[in-house]
């Protein structure tokens, strides 16, 4: 009352006449009850805050969130929940997302424990790779050709991979043998295996990876400085794929024939190269790489995973290909034919 007092007064004082003085001193008391009421709500409302628990909810926050729009409720749900599908690519989960499926195919060496290295780990490549690709197409951003060209090579090396090793181990009786004594057979029980497929996937999700920066960041590369750069990377990964494709299928095919069984392979690729599978598998690998770069001089975090995953699998071909080497010589060192042959070719590249 007192307020409505002052306020009437001072509205008399500013208007200075009679006649209107009625007037203002009726809007001045309303304005007064409003000011009233909206304080004892407030008080009501912090008093009530400090006895009533956090889930009980009050009237006037009740009014509030009924005021709310379905847009606005939907998205204060989604502050701290993962990313819908369309923002996935854009955000910190993109590559666990990854990882969770290049792991996934790695389960296959449940079945079969050597599947964790053969065919699980071309079944691992092409899942990843189709994620990344499905991440890019549910963001709605634009694809270049490039970025096409990049994830459709990691897609046919993994289905290609994945379907020769699988044929190969229900057909080549060698293979078999070899399979027997390969140290993942050795990893027996549930908690040994499962570490053996998490640290699978969890690499090849980093050799994969520079698909997936390049499909996070292709709107920001600076196309004037490294289309070139995109492109060496993405002949190299295609030419790697279709040298190891080649390469895989004529040993295959000498192997099946009588000579094959007794004699070291030294037809078509192998008559120059004792190991073009290795070398294609590098090949592939490096421009996978490559071609990823561009993107990832966007955020330099990201060399990080797809550099472990490129050392790692470099020297892993490196060291198979020198083992491979020192048991062929081991085996043929008293064939003439043997050492002609390998004084004439090249382990990996021209000079090694």
């Amino acid at each position: 009352r007192a307020l409505c007092d002052m306020l009437a007064s001072s509205t008399f004082a500013r208007c200075g006449t009679t006649t209107t003085t009625s007037t203002h001193a009726v809007r001045g008391a309303r304005c007064a009850s409003r000011v009233l009421a909206a304080t004892a709500t407030a008080t009501a409302e912090h008093r009530s805050r400090r006895l009533v628990p956090r889930q009980q909810s009050t009237s006037s926050s009740s009014t509030l969130k009924s005021c709310e729009s379905p847009a606005v409720r939907r998205m204060t749900t989604r502050t701290n929940a993962l990313p819908a599908l369309p923002a996935l690519i854009a955000s910190h989960y993109a590559w666990p997302a990854l990882t969770a499926v290049a792991i996934a195919p790695v389960c296959l060496a449940y079945i079969n424990p050597i599947y964790s290295f053969s065919v699980g780990y071309g079944a691992s490549v092409l899942a990843a790779s189709i994620a990344a690709y499905g991440m890019h197409a549910a963001s709605g951003a634009a694809a270049t050709t490039l970025l096409l060209a990049h994830i459709a090579g990691g897609v046919f090396y993994g289905a290609r991979l994945a379907g020769f090793l699988y044929y190969r181990s229900v057909t080549w009786d060698e293979w078999k043998e070899r399979a027997k004594n390969a140290p993942e057979v050795k990893q027996t029980g549930f908690a040994k295996q499962t570490m053996v497929i998490a640290l699978c996937g969890l690499l090849y999700s980093c050799m994969a990876s520079p698909m997936l920066w390049h499909a996070q960041n292709v709107n920001v590369i600076n196309y004037v400085t490294y289309d070139i750069v995109i492109k060496a990377g993405v002949a190299a990964q295609w030419l790697g794929a279709v040298v190891e494709a080649v390469a895989d299928q004529q040993k295959y095919n000498f192997k099946a024939t009588e000579r094959g069984k007794t004699r070291w392979c030294d037809t078509g690729l192998y008559a120059k190269c004792r190991h073009p599978n290795y070398l294609g598998e590098i090949l592939f690998w490096v421009g996978t790489f490559v071609a990823g770069v561009p993107a990832m001089l966007t955020r330099p975090i990201t060399f990080v995973p797809a550099s472990v995953g490129l050392f790692f699998i470099v020297m892993l071909m490196l060291g198979a290909a020198k083992r491979g080497d020192k048991k062929q010589a081991e085996k043929y060192a008293d064939n003439t034919e043997y050492k002609a042959w390998a004084d004439n070719s090249c382990s990996l590249f021209p000079g090694n």
